[in-house]
């Protein structure tokens, strides 16, 4: 099965096969994006599955098919987010914006391999963080520099550059999501707890985000 605007290989077959599929696309999503795409072996991405390898190579030609298959998951996370802030449309850009990084800490929480990923791959650089710009971060990013932009010129946001806003207020938003074994390792704090999620989600959105509001607007 491939998708069709991008010609990537989803998976062969539907039924039994589809689900096979799905389950070697999660595992190498965990892995890939905790070891990084030269650490993960296809023999570890298998064996989380539960499949064996040469039926993951039934369904992935080689790893980097199966790669971008995986990131293709990550997909609808964003489409629902921009469905989203679609909705709010017609609201203030700082009222968009504030919406706009609540949904990221809400989808960093649910799906923290898309933190991983952007992280591994954005300080890495490449092809593989070229094709997640075209097909994946891009129009996301640019739609959220545009918002600050549009805020700043409306006086709500403090004039610093859009984009290094935008990728400041996501590097520290999914930070303590992606560090999470250092969390616990060197101060014993679950990130899962409820009240370590809020206390994060605040600093974020009140401290930080807050901290770049005109005064006049708060």
């Amino acid at each position: 099965m491939a998708d069709g605007s991008l010609g990537v290989s989803t998976g062969k077959g539907a039924g039994k096969g589809g689900r096979t599929a799905a389950r070697i696309r999660e595992a190498a999503l965990e892995l890939f994006s905790r070891l990084g795409f030269e650490r993960a072996t296809l023999g570890e991405i298998a064996a989380a599955a539960g499949v064996s390898q040469a039926n993951l190579h039934y369904h992935y030609q080689d790893k980097d098919a199966l790669w971008r298959a995986a990131m293709l998951d990550l997909r609808g996370v964003i489409a629902e987010e921009e469905r989203l802030l679609e909705a709010a449309a017609d609201a203030s850009a700082l009222t968009q914006l504030r919406m706009a990084m609540r949904l990221f800490l809400k989808i960093s929480w649910k799906h923290p391999a898309l933190g991983r990923i952007v992280a591994l791959e954005g300080m890495a650089g490449g092809e593989r963080l070229d094709w997640l710009v075209d097909h994946l971060l891009g129009p996301r990013n640019r739609r959220l520099a545009q918002l600050v932009q549009a805020a700043i010129e409306a006086g709500e946001l403090k004039a610093f550059p859009p984009e290094q806003l935008v990728i400041t207020l996501q590097a520290a938003g999914a930070g303590l999501i992606n560090l999470t074994p250092l969390m616990a390792a060197n101060f014993g704090v679950d990130t899962g707890d409820p009240a370590v999620r809020e206390a994060h989600d605040s600093m974020i959105l009140d401290a930080l985000l807050g901290g770049l509001v005109n005064d006049k607007k708060r």
